[in-house]
């Protein structure tokens, strides 16, 4: 009996067990490199695997669908989908809202509900997209939702390439002889006109597809991995293998074909192993990587369930395989939320037998949530009556998303609010203030990493170029330029208060990377050396990120050409490194201003293990030091809180909040006077 013969007795109705092994697989992988990313460094092209099987899977539908006599219907399709994919996405991403909030710290709450939000409506990899080439956000903790970007992704695919194959239909009813014949129904034009137009339509994505994956892959890698633009391809390569005739598993090859057929199952798993084994995160991906395991996906589907004691499907009668396949898409679902809320919870690092437990969860969940919530709304009836009704269930669960992170959002808004009034009424803040116990913290914990007002309005956030930005007044006599990284660029609130107090005019020379100010390093933005020296500045200011990724000698370089220049030059010591595991801390507090003023970090911690080379600098070049540090410290620890003010906004960037930045206004005024840098003290 052939291999075609064997699949079509074991799976009359179309149903493809060996299939169930790959998703197995592929999910497998992935939880794995959560999990353990050391075991399965690229474990992440699981994804890769499940696009691949989408694309196969649903084209094939779609083509038997467009040469029925009912033709291609999108609603009903569209209808499966939400039915099938829908309701339990829903459910996930509510929990996930009450897991948030009973868990993770308040800092972590909005980037969180807003990734929740996005994943509502399946935009969630676009906004990791943005996160991606976003300087404020590149840092941030991985989110609970952030495993939507590849559900995201698929939704967008299921509705784009029904659309995309209609046009196909569309354009071959028109080459053919009957124009008048109704659209998707066999008359239209025949079976074969359908594939032939419809493989080209799907080429034409593929080779575009995988173009534009190539060239962002080089050029913006944070956008490339999580676009839809350059994941399609991996759509595509599935969609050609289910439109090119007779390539699938439904021919019967002769006996020799059988040992073809097994070696490329084998030589298939390979692929996709070794993509998992070999491919790192420091690996270009997508690009050509994504090659490996969406060829090695194809392979085993060309393959199909070959018979035979020497073909990896013989697997697909291990039930307990098939059956992980079977609820494969509620354990990528439930895996990410407990390794995210795990180590809050537990108040620790996952160990192996914690990581061991929310697999054991994981699958209990999914496969609860398979009896309970996905076969109910799959198969039942109720929702199968009408078309319309199959959009029920997955709209009320986007309301209920919306409508309950939505109100969370607007209760952390209100309180912002509150807090912002109570602290107004207070008296001015200062560095010398003590703590008032019944008093917010301020910002609030939720609110401390949107804390920075105007530090980064001439940054490069997008790949563009950062530039210079002017405050205080525009005819002033004395005039100010602050020059350095985002260590400088903090300064900028505490600095603009203190030009407009004094009328002076303050310009800024701070970008990424930007304290040795040259294009290279500053994103593509100008060389600024000219422009400070010829600028007519009476001060200079510069300042750097003590952990600065800007080689040593290029920053010595950058200040020492300022001072040779005759830049009227001063610099100004980095704060205190603010290590995650102090932060903390703060997190902890819960808000309460009692709590938050006992949290601070060894000395050794926050000043010896990253050594400032500022002090260093000024001592060898003869140029006045404005030394904070002894506002933040004393002989033993470093604040995290001063009076009832936050001082970071993260960790380990170590970024002043616009809160702290403008308190230090009086005091860094106070020191560049003695220093005899102002007009004030010449």
């Amino acid at each position: 009996m052939s291999a075609g013969a064997e699949s079509r007795k074991s799976a009359p109705s179309g149903f493809r067990p060996e299939i169930q092994v790959l998703r197995a697989v592929a999910v497998g992988i992935v939880v794995v490199y959560h999990l353990w990313p050391g075991r399965l460094p690229g474990g992440f092209v699981g994804v890769d695997v499940f696009f691949v099987i989408s694309g196969y899977l649903i084209s094939s539908h779609l083509l038997r669908s467009s040469t029925q006599s009912d033709g291609l219907r999108l609603f009903s399709f569209w209808g499966n989908r939400a039915r099938r994919l829908l309701p339990l996405a829903s459910v996930v991403l509510l929990v996930s809202v009450g897991l948030v909030l009973a868990f993770l710290p308040q800092s972590e709450w909005r980037a969180n509900l807003r990734n929740i939000l996005a994943s509502a409506f399946y935009v969630e990899n676009w906004s990791l997209a943005s996160s991606s080439v976003n300087y404020l956000e590149q840092n941030q903790q991985p989110v609970i939702s952030q495993h939507f970007w590849s559900l995201s992704a698929e939704e967008q695919f299921y509705i784009f390439w029904p659309l995309l194959l209609l046009v196909a239909i569309l354009i071959a009813r028109r080459t053919g002889r009957d124009r008048r014949s109704r659209l998707g129904s066999p008359s239209a034009a025949e079976p074969s006109r359908i594939r032939l137009f419809g493989l080209i339509a799907i080429a034409l994505v593929f080779v575009g597809s995988l173009a534009a994956s190539l060239w962002l892959t080089a050029t913006e890698p944070g956008l490339a991995y999580f676009a839809t633009t350059t994941r399609a391809w991996e759509f595509a390569a599935g969609g050609l293998l289910a439109f090119i005739p007779n390539a699938g598993f439904e021919t019967g090859p002769p006996r020799r074909a059988i040992v073809v057929r097994t070696v490329a199952s084998w030589t298939s798993l390979a692929l996709i192993f070794g993509s998992a084994l070999l491919i790192t995160e420091t690996t270009p991906f997508p690009g050509t990587a994504a090659l490996v395991p969406v060829l090695g996906t194809c392979l085993f589907l060309w393959a199909g369930n070959v018979p035979g004691l020497f073909s990896p499907a013989v697997t697909s009668r291990v039930r307990p395989l098939t059956y992980l396949g079977d609820i494969s898409y509620g354990i990528y679902l439930w895996h990410w939320p407990l390794i995210i809320v795990a180590p809050f919870a537990l108040g620790a690092a996952l160990d192996g037998f914690s990581k061991l437990g929310i697999i054991a969860l994981t699958i209990l969940l999914a496969a609860v949530s398979k009896i309970l919530i996905e076969d109910p709304f799959r198969f039942g009836a109720m929702w199968r009556v009408t078309v319309r009704r199959s959009f029920y269930p997955a709209a009320v669960g986007m309301l209920a998303v919306t409508a309950l992170t939505g109100s969370v959002i607007f209760g952390m808004n209100q309180a912002s609010a509150a807090a912002a009034r109570q602290q107004a009424a207070m008296p001015a803040p200062s560095v010398a203030a003590t703590t008032v116990p019944d008093a917010p913290l301020t910002p609030l914990v939720a609110d401390r990493k949107l804390d920075f007002a105007v530090m980064y309005d001439c940054f490069d956030m997008g790949g563009g170029e950062p530039s210079s930005c002017q405050y205080g007044s525009p005819d002033a006599d004395f005039s100010v330029a602050i020059a350095g990284d985002s260590h400088a660029a903090h300064l900028i609130p505490g600095l603009k208060a203190l030009a407009e107090q004094r009328g002076w005019r303050l310009t800024t020379y701070v970008g990424m990377n930007c304290d040795n100010g040259s294009g290279e390093a500053c994103s593509g933005s100008p060389e600024w050396l000219d422009s400070i020296v010829h600028g007519g500045y009476d001060l200079v200011l510069y300042s750097s990120f003590r952990m600065s990724a800007t080689p040593a000698d290029a920053r010595v370089s950058y200040v020492t050409a300022l001072h040779d220049a005759g830049v009227p030059l001063a610099l100004i010591a980095d704060i205190p490194f603010n290590p995650t595991n102090s932060h903390a801390c703060v997190d902890d507090s819960g808000g309460s201003a009692a709590a938050a003023a006992k949290c601070a970090t060894p000395v050794a911690d926050a000043l010896d293990v990253y050594p400032d080379g500022l002090p260093a600098l000024s001592a060898e070049l003869g140029v006045p030091l404005i030394d904070l540090t002894d506002i933040f410290c004393d002989d033993s620890a470093c604040k995290l809180v001063l009076g009832n003010a936050i001082v970071y906004q993260d960790t380990p960037g170590s970024h002043l909040t616009n809160t702290l930045s403008t308190i230090l206004a009086t005091p860094l005024g106070e020191r560049l006077d003695a220093a005899h840098v102002t007009p004030t003290s010449r």
